[in-house]
């Protein structure tokens, strides 16, 4: 194990918690297999925030005369603090890595000062490319002499490191303890969603933390934590059980929630799984609903989608939970929907909804297939408030996501971003700019 300059070894570095067993933290002798966790550093293992500024600005000598306001995330009671989490796994055998893009003097200075062991550190320098792209992820595995797969984990607070993951062939995790929106990391969700580093550290448990949806669509063993269930606004109004990807997103062909999805338009065949997905993410709100009401289908559509899965659901939500299958009504339907911006949309299907009750204040939790721009649940929503309800939130099957396109630059084989003009327009720029190359293309 190499360790920053000044770092004790893991196993000096970092005691557990009183009265919580290491072996139990961080899947113990019973997980045999060794995987390898490779962490972002900023905003994951420590809180840089007050550095934000500097860092952006790259004005890295004040950084340098400011690192005594970078703090430690906080544990939680019994718990362990994100930036113990590298020695934590490494204790019990898995390899342990950091990729950053700052500048190596900077992550040197982070991991001595918090004490952060690794097995390898690659920083701004070593790679000609950066997240998103997957080079810095490629050279640490290099490094470490693994290969890209389902045992590698890139653990990060944004959606540059989601994407970075998915490029390299590794599994990505998000963190819910840094400042990035819900909202922003909800259209590029990341593998695995944790609240808390406890949760990373049953390395045995793994493969049952990703979202409900998606593990039970699969058959895939499921254990419910803060991530099981994706958050798709700021605030606590939207929900959804997993990521739809479409028909032209590559990982659409191994995703079984969006086959299952789309298979819900046509028949019955998967409401089992997403009934007991439903009914579990119901259960595990922190706000419970009185009554759960679907999407109802169009009027030239005589089949409800949602019947058999709200029957299934119903059988794993709280026994106080009223299920309403027919509470809302179509009136109208709206013509080439799916090309509409979102803004269209909206007003597309305003007033294109009506409720059959009224609901006497009651809490609503609304059911829908696929979230995208939310202009279908936000007329219903309407709906529902008008006649009576006291509160709408929003449960969709899955949450759209958005596809992973990477470029190449023609002139020097780098990746290409996609960059904004000093005018607002949008275009693809290679990575290499300004020193290595400047070539750009329309987007």
């Amino acid at each position: 194990m190499r360790v920053a300059p000044g770092c004790p070894t893991a196993r000096d570095a970092w005691p557990p918690p009183r009265g919580v067993s290491l072996a139990r933290m961080a899947g113990g002798p019973a997980d045999a297999m060794t995987k390898t966790f490779l962490f972002d550093l900023d905003m994951t293992l420590v809180d840089t925030s007050a550095l934000a500024t500097l860092r952006k600005t790259q004005q890295w000598h004040l950084v340098a005369a400011n690192m005594h306001l970078v703090r430690a995330f906080r544990a939680l009671p019994g718990g362990v603090a994100p930036h113990e989490m590298p020695a934590a796994l490494s204790m019990a055998g898995h390899r342990v890595g950091i990729v950053t893009s700052s500048p190596r003097p900077y992550a040197e200075e982070i991991t001595r000062l918090f004490r952060i062991p690794y097995d390898v550190l690659v920083c701004y320098e070593d790679t000609a490319d950066h997240k998103p792209d997957p080079a810095p992820l490629l050279e640490a595995l290099s490094r470490l002499g693994v290969a890209a797969g389902a045992d590698v984990h890139y653990v990060g607070d944004d959606v540059g490191d989601v994407e970075a993951s998915y490029h390299a062939g590794i599994v990505s995790v998000g963190v819910g303890w840094s400042p990035t929106s819900p909202f922003e990391f909800s259209s590029a969700a990341p593998d695995i969603f944790v609240g808390r580093p406890s949760t990373l550290l049953r390395t045995d448990r793994l493969g049952s933390l990703p979202y409900v949806g998606e593990s039970l669509a699969a058959g895939r063993p499921y254990y419910g934590h803060w991530g099981s269930i994706l958050r798709c606004d700021d605030g606590p109004g939207v929900y959804a059980l997993g990521r739809y990807f479409t028909t032209s997103d590559p990982r659409h062909a191994g995703s079984r929630l969006s086959e299952a999805v789309l298979r819900l338009k046509e028949d019955d065949g998967p409401a089992e799984a997403l009934g007991r997905a439903l009914g579990k993410a119901v259960d595990r709100l922190d706000w419970t609903p009185d009554i759960v009401v679907p999407v109802p289908p169009k009027p030239s559509q005589a089949r409800n989608r949602f019947a058999a899965l709200l029957g299934v659901a119903a059988q794993h939500m709280p026994d106080e939970v009223e299920v309403e299958r027919d509470g809302l009504r179509c009136t109208r339907e709206v013509e080439g929907y799916k090309a509409l911006g979102p803004l269209e949309r909206r007003e597309a299907v305003k007033g294109a909804f009506e409720s059959e009750f009224t609901w006497g204040r009651a809490k609503i939790l609304l059911v829908d297939d696929v979230y995208t721009t939310g202009g279908t649940t936000a007329a219903c929503a309407e709906a529902l408030l008008g006649d009576g309800a006291s509160e709408v939130r929003i449960m969709a099957l899955a949450k759209d996501q958005r596809t992973f396109a990477r470029k190449v630059c023609p002139a020097c084989g780098r990746t290409m971003r996609v960059r904004i003009s000093g005018v607002g327009v949008k275009f693809w720029g290679c990575s290499g700019y300004p020193d290595a190359c400047r070539n750009t293309e329309d987007l």
